[in-house]
């Protein structure tokens, strides 16, 4: 029977990124780098996303099984980066995913695992109760952001309101909400993961806070690199049952490996990732 280890719900996105006098077009968005993570991880993996004609998922992700929302049109970025700081402006955006436009086999078992990852705030509570037995991991960065008349992202810089207690993890960057936020949200998740870069990343546990260092590599770019570090903890933790010390760890060391090329080129294959451990 075909199944599906992990969901991904989230638009794929184009970027156009603009980086040091250079510029390139690649596709991004958390569903693209969690889905190609999967991939090279060995894990089977669906994606719910608007396509269209022009923006053809199955041209880019071979190897999952797509659900594809058609749509006029597809989200696309502008990435510019200046040093350490992103600057993003979205150039169009399609209408929101909508669960009446979502066929699942009916000979497919449920997901063991939904990744919920918007890109900008394009999931409908709906999405939130399919498959109530699988494990529901919630990546938070696509509920914090909002755009102005002119297209350009910021931060929210507020708690999104959902309901916390439905996940099994959260995950966010500490980039988009400071820590005391994240402190609110595990007093009803009881596992909440803020990912920091080159710092490694923060984990609070049942209340208890972890903290867990990561490699130093050299930074080409890090777009999607908390997007893969989130996918990699999913994996490890829920799929091949890790511990979480363990999880983290080889989460860090995926996102770091990551950023050392461009676009998802760098994420790692499984044999490489698991090579790579040094703890």
């Amino acid at each position: 029977m075909e199944s599906i280890d992990i969901l991904t719900i989230g638009n794929i996105t184009e970027d156009k990124i603009f980086k040091e006098g250079k510029s390139f077009s690649s596709v991004g968005g958390p569903s693209f780098y969690a889905s190609r993570a999967c991939i090279r991880y060995g894990v089977k993996v669906g994606i719910i996303s608007a396509s269209n004609d022009e923006f053809n998922l199955n041209d880019h992700l071979s190897g999952a099984i797509i659900f594809p929302q058609n749509r006029k049109s597809h989200t696309i970025f502008e990435n510019h980066y200046n040093d350490d700081l992103r600057i993003q402006k979205v150039i169009e955006s399609p209408k929101n995913l909508d669960v009446k436009d979502f066929n699942y086999p009916r000979n497919y078992p449920p997901p063991k695992l939904v990744f919920y990852c918007p890109v900008l705030d394009e999931i409908p509570d709906e999405f939130l109760n399919l498959f109530p037995g699988s494990i529901r991991v919630g990546n938070l960065q696509g509920w914090m952001r909002k755009l102005d008349s002119k297209g350009n992202v910021s931060i929210k810089r507020k708690i999104p309101d959902l309901d916390f207690s439905i996940f099994d993890v959260v995950i966010m960057s500490e980039c988009d909400m400071d820590y005391d936020k994240a402190l609110e949200i595990s007093e009803t998740c009881k596992l909440v993961c803020i990912t920091k870069g080159k710092e490694g990343s923060t984990l609070i546990v049942n209340s208890k806070v972890k903290n867990y260092k990561t490699i130093k590599v050299k930074n080409i770019d890090e777009t999607g690199a908390g997007d893969v570090w989130a996918i990699t903890f999913s994996i490890f933790h829920f799929i091949f049952e890790k511990n979480i010390d363990e999880s983290a760890m080889f989460a860090n060391t995926a996102a770091s490996i990551s950023i050392q090329g461009l676009s998802d080129s760098k994420i790692p294959t499984l044999n490489k990732l698991l090579n790579s451990k040094k703890w």
